[in-house]
């Protein structure tokens, strides 16, 4: 399920999937299939301007820090944030604002030359999957996809997919963790965390300040502990001190792990997805 949200999230009036298909026969038969309906009806006007084409490109291929996407996209400041701001209001992407705390000087320290060049960005995300899978999948095939050839088009899709759905399942991990939260403690903050020092797949907080700290591993292997001391090894130096640390696994976890009675450690796995998705 956690696949074919990846693919078609945001899509679903549109669609009409067969879960005895394979994704494969899905994406053929409801993307590529419907390629000259998808682009004619589905996406906005505005996305087929050159800039426009240029900004979600880079969003899709990118880490999504602002300064990254607009270098990506060959757009300036100004002409990058007038194309953001048209892509925004036709509901296409939003901003992630960083919660990083502003660095404090010590008066009479002069800043090392790396914190003067270090800039607090915000991140550049798609409001749905399916814009996401359109711009790095489908938009770079476009040639051959119009011309019913989609031999490369899957070629791409088999080496890059579980990466791709990597961003998804981190997605769907704060979806969870507040999901998990709402009786006991709701969650008043949530999403990716990121400093001059390390990036954190989840950070939430609860209305009660208790800080969860999350990593997300959509890989063919099992979470081993080696992963939690280097999770809060990255907390040390971000100097962050959380009161839960929260691991999301596609393959599960070590019988170490999964033998753990530590209070502050919470293990999901695929199974707990199912009542997000159903």
């Amino acid at each position: 399920m956690i696949e074919y949200y990846a693919v078609f999230g945001g899509l679903e009036k549109h669609v009409s999937l067969n879960f005895s298909d394979t994704l494969h026969q899905s994406i053929r038969s409801n993307i590529l299939d419907r390629y000259h309906f998808l682009k004619r009806k589905i996406l906005p006007p505005a996305s087929h301007e050159n800039e426009s084409r240029r900004m979600l490109r880079a969003v899709a291929v990118s880490d999504g820090k602002t300064i990254n996407v607009f270098r990506r996209a060959r757009l300036a400041r100004a002409e990058g944030m007038a194309t953001y701001q048209s892509l925004r209001q036709i509901g296409m992407l939003h901003k992630e604002l960083s919660r990083e705390k502003p660095s404090t000087v010590t008066p009479g320290r002069k800043k090392r030359k790396e914190e003067r060049r270090y800039v607090v960005q915000a991140k550049i995300k798609f409001t749905h999957p399916f814009y996401r899978f359109w711009y790095t999948f489908v938009e770079p095939h476009a040639a051959e996809i119009e011309q019913g050839e989609f031999d490369l088009f899957f070629e791409s899709l088999e080496i890059s997919f579980d990466r791709y759905v990597s961003f998804t399942f981190e997605e769907l991990s704060n979806a969870l963790i507040k999901q998990t939260f709402e009786k006991m403690d709701p969650v008043s903050e949530k999403g990716t965390y990121w400093d001059r020092h390390n990036e954190f797949d989840l950070l939430a907080k609860t209305e009660a300040n208790r800080m969860i700290i999350g990593e997300c591993k959509w890989k063919g292997h099992k979470i081993c502990k080696s992963l939690v001391s280097k999770l809060k090894s990255k907390c040390e130096k971000s100097g962050l001190a959380p009161d839960y640390f929260a691991l999301f696994s596609k393959s599960g976890f070590s019988k170490e792990l999964k033998s753990s009675n530590d209070p502050s450690l919470l293990c999901f796995d695929l199974s707990d997805f199912e009542r997000l998705l159903a």
